[in-house]
């Protein structure tokens, strides 16, 4: 699952699901079918994030859960998107091992 954080992901049902693992198509498609994705464009003069980055994370992830099968769940949040080329970063991170 990836979407919009907080009161988003409740209130709009900003969220999309994949199943794992994924591909790079995969994650670019989680990025752009998100309602608030115009935010990662730059919207109101904001600078344009860097969605490579956030593409790279899902990937990374995913292969993380393939190599660790006990993995159970895994909540990385907030993923806060920085501008281009600047990448991310995670506040809190919780893994559930089986």
């Amino acid at each position: 699952m990836f979407g919009s954080g907080g009161v988003f992901a409740e209130l709009l049902k900003d969220v999309i699901f994949k199943l794992h693992p994924i591909t790079d198509s995969d994650a670019a498609e989680m990025i752009s079918s998100l309602k608030m994705t115009k935010l990662f464009s730059g919207y109101r003069g904001a600078p344009p994030s860097d969605t490579e980055a956030v593409q790279e994370l899902l990937l990374r992830v995913s292969a993380m859960v393939e190599d660790v099968p006990e993995i159970a769940e895994l909540d990385l949040n907030p993923v806060s998107v920085r501008a281009k080329s600047e990448g991310y970063w995670t506040v809190d991170a919780r893994i559930i091992i089986k």
